[in-house]
């Protein structure tokens, strides 16, 4: 067995003293001054092991103003994950944050809570969800570069909404190269709005379950010998005589 580091000896000693609450007390987060890799790590490590009962364990970590990437994908279903979570992120500890995912424990979370977190993330590149939020409190993330939004629309009109909503929000954000809307595709979508997504963004690389067959014929069907124009498009999805086909070139 090979000997314990003393980086694994003081990870183990700081994961316990959470474990206990040890600075519940303490008036200055003392993870503030960490780098932030290692309040990453902690976050990762406390979120995998089977020992964290309570997700107000995580309250001194979200709060540290370190977090860049915050993954809540977590083997253990809390309890308490939708009453604590909005209270441990401040404007302070979401201020640097660049990665948002959110597992299927989220599934059933407030879209209400959820549009305030992200108003708070201008910093915001890459955001994966499975709750259904209204697309314009993305507005602050002016860096995003890739939505996925995991969800079954329980309708056309509210798939159409979200589509027309996204659209009309994203139109500033010229550095995105990925929505994906998962559970939902239909050739009766909104395609015109589609067209707005693909003129608005050069860089745009995947339109993954959204149809773009109608959008495409849209475009080069009004072109009428003038120049087409040029898309990166290496993922998404058309559909034909009721039958879907996912195309990754």
């Amino acid at each position: 067995m090979p000997p314990i580091s003393l980086y694994e000896t003081c990870l183990d000693r700081i994961i316990e003293l959470i474990k206990v609450e040890h600075w519940s007390e303490e008036r200055e987060n003392p993870f503030s001054p960490l780098p932030p890799r290692i309040v990453e790590l902690l976050v990762e490590v406390c979120g995998t092991s089977q020992e964290f009962k309570k997700f107000s364990y995580f309250r001194m970590l979200l709060s540290s103003g370190k977090l860049r990437i915050l993954k809540l994908c977590f083997p253990v279903i809390f309890t308490d994950i939708c009453v604590v979570l909005p209270q441990m992120l401040t404007e302070k500890g979401c201020l640097n944050i660049k990665v948002l995912q959110m597992d299927q424990n989220f599934q059933n979370f407030e879209s209400e809570w959820l549009e305030k977190l992200l108003q708070k993330l201008p910093l915001l590149e890459s955001l994966s969800v499975r709750t259904l939020f209204n697309p314009q409190a993305l507005n602050n993330c002016k860096g995003l570069k890739s939505v996925e939004v995991i969800q079954i629309f329980s309708n056309l009109i509210e798939f159409n909404n979200f589509i027309s909503k996204a659209a009309d929000t994203l139109a500033h954000m010229k550095n995105l190269e990925e929505f994906d809307i998962f559970q939902y595709t239909t050739k009766s979508a909104n395609f015109l709005k589609v067209v707005k997504i693909l003129n608005n963004h050069p860089k745009l690389t995947s339109l993954r379950f959204t149809d773009s067959s109608r959008a495409a014929h849209h475009v080069y069907g009004n072109r009428r010998g003038n120049a087409l124009p040029e898309y990166g498009l290496r993922k998404c999805s058309w559909t034909s005589f009721e039958k879907i086909t996912t195309l990754n070139i």
